[in-house]
């Protein structure tokens, strides 16, 4: 089995590192990339979508993090005709985004996977970084094979 070729991640700034990074440095970046991984977290969720949307050949899977629940509607319903391999994480311990969101954007979206990161709040990738990186760089591997943790079968404790 041939290893897969390697990617590119573009990682859209959170709200709070906008102002140092800039919208369109993050554009500019995506468009000179044939193909790409895209990750955001919290409310970068919305603009990941519309770049993959805007570039529907060149994202080759989508990682979210600590993302509110998706409300539906036309760019949800645009985005899940993709088929875009999707992965959404959450922290256990995060008490500003329901257990349901994980379910709504499972429901919503073909294919994405839920995952859980336990003693994590918000934050996931600063309170858990070991188990950040493990799962979404398994994830992105081979998205097509993703299952949870490989080693293990578990969530990530």
């Amino acid at each position: 089995m041939s290893a897969p070729p390697p990617t590119t991640l573009v990682a859209l700034p959170t709200e709070a590192a906008k102002p140092l990074a800039g919208r369109r440095s993050v554009r500019a970046s995506s468009e000179s990339l044939e193909s790409f991984d895209l990750l955001a977290c919290g409310a970068a969720a919305e603009e990941a979508l519309q770049l993959a949307l805007a570039r529907p050949g060149a994202v080759r899977a989508l990682v979210l993090s600590a993302v509110p629940p998706p409300a539906g509607g036309p760019l949800i319903e645009r985005f899940a005709a993709l088929k875009i391999p999707t992965l959404v994480l959450f922290g256990t311990r995060d008490t500003q985004i329901p257990p349901e969101a994980g379910r709504r954007w499972r429901a919503l979206l073909p294919g994405c996977h839920i995952v859980w990161i336990y003693e994590a709040g918000r934050d996931a990738s600063a309170e858990r970084p070991e188990a950040f990186a493990q799962i979404v760089l398994d994830f992105l591997s081979d998205p097509a094979a993703f299952l949870v943790n490989r080693r293990s079968g578990a969530l990530q404790p």
